[in-house]
């Protein structure tokens, strides 16, 4: 291993290549597929080019993000949420009570020179948060479990809750990110247990009420989201009952829904791609498919590039995903451990919804894909992520070469930032 006295310097990019080498080859991907799939942004605009050079700036902006975080040491990461839990919170709140509705969905603060999303801060905020309680939480201790348990209830609680009546596929996302980073954490069988049993009510209960609600009832009810008739046409759709009655139903939610579907484009693009695709840029269906450059660009990517594409595109995640998993099983603290573990989960399932979503095996949501799909806050956020897990690698090398170090007599001053940051934290 390459030691301070082989390299002062060291290496530009440090931690783990794999995951340095997935990252430029999604952005790589990302830049092709977005210029290609984004021709409906164009129409009526002065320039082609309007569409793809934000979409580059997203993209250089979140190479430098990722850059400063794993230069950190993951200790500092703990300090984050003091900054983003509040922030998210508020921008949450502000959408659900203060800001005008715009085209059903409420899902972006515009601060003039950037849309923001608050959905996607405050889900990276909540797994950091939850990684930090869960590091605290002693397994023998009754009075620890139950108050490390109520902590992560209330804080995952409160977003899920303002997030899912603009984006309920990213209040589901973050609520099982948690819920299995709780168990992998230790909280004890039995509150887990209890909590299964109140989320399989309420999930239970709110698809019998999308199925057997009629749209028009939702419609009049004050007490249901105006979103929920978006909710019931996709699950409606995705079922396709052949029931008249409920086929009525269905036609009634799917014209009166904001959104149109966007499946038939979406299979038709994959059925036309072969097994090599079209080509890059000779795409079809982009200039039907309805969010061809963010919710369904993995539609797009079959029918350019095919199924040696999709496949391709696939095994990267997979990668990707090993690679963090190879780094929480490095760690011999807790809470880089669960970072890694709830930042790979997220990121992990975002990825598999996405494209179980343009393949059909999903309904529709809003789930973008990680580092390909144009969006800036689902860029910067998921640079934020990766650069965090990088940080964390450099951070197990960094120690790795100083313990070497210590072992061949050279004596190095140990920075220890724990004390601090728990004082800060305490603040």
């Amino acid at each position: 291993m390459e030691t301070a006295n082989d390299n002062k310097k060291g290496p530009l990019f440090r931690g783990d290549i794999y995951i340095w080498i997935a990252v430029l080859l999604l952005c790589s991907i990302s830049l092709v597929e977005v210029f290609s799939a984004s021709s409906r942004l164009t129409f009526g605009k002065d320039s082609y080019l309007t569409p793809i050079l934000s979409h580059v700036i997203h993209l250089a902006m979140g190479i430098v993000v990722m850059y400063v975080l794993h230069l950190i040491h993951y200790k500092w990461y703990k300090l984050f949420p003091v900054l983003l839990v509040p922030l998210s919170l508020a921008l949450l709140a502000y959408l659900s009570f203060l800001s005008k509705q715009s085209a059903g969905a409420e899902r972006w603060v515009d601060l003039g020179f950037f849309k923001l999303q608050p959905s996607e801060l405050g889900k990276v905020a909540v797994v950091m948060t939850v990684a930090s309680l869960l590091a605290k939480l002693k397994p023998d201790d009754e009075q620890s479990q139950s108050a490390v348990f109520l902590k992560i209830l209330m804080v995952t609680g409160a977003f899920c809750l303002l997030i899912f009546t603009e984006n309920l596929s990213t209040a589901i996302l973050l609520g099982a990110v948690v819920y299995i980073m709780m168990i992998l954490g230790g909280v004890s069988w039995k509150k887990m247990l209890g909590l299964t049993g109140v989320i399989l009510a309420i999930g239970l209960t709110a698809v019998l009420v999308f199925v057997l609600v009629p749209p028009k009832t939702l419609s009049d009810s004050k007490f249901i989201p105006e979103r929920a008739l978006t909710w019931q046409a996709r699950i409606l759709d995705f079922t396709n009952s052949g029931s008249e009655s409920k086929e009525s139903a269905y036609e009634y939610a799917r014209n009166t829904a904001p959104e149109k579907p966007q499946e038939t484009h979406a299979n038709i693009a994959i059925a036309s791609s072969h097994f090599l695709g079209k080509g890059p840029g000779n795409s079809y269906e982009r200039d039907y498919l309805q969010e061809a450059s963010c919710d369904f660009i993995y539609a797009i990517i079959i029918e350019e590039l095919g199924m040696v594409g999709a496949i391709f595109v696939l095994i990267v995640y997979i990668v990707l995903l090993f690679r963090i998993g190879k780094i929480a099983m490095r760690c011999t603290d807790k809470y880089p451990a669960y970072l890694a573990m709830g930042l790979g989960m997220m990121l992990g399932l975002q990825a598999f919804i996405n494209m179980s979503v343009a393949v059909g095996l999903f309904p529709v949501t809003g789930q973008p894909l990680p580092l390909i799909s144009k969006g800036g806050t689902s860029v910067l956020m998921a640079s934020f992520s990766i650069g965090m897990l990088i940080g964390i690698s450099n951070t197990l090398d960094r120690d790795l070469a100083t313990k070497s170090q210590v072992t061949d007599g050279v004596s190095v001053p140990a920075v220890d930032a724990d004390d601090d940051i728990e004082e800060i934290e305490e603040l």
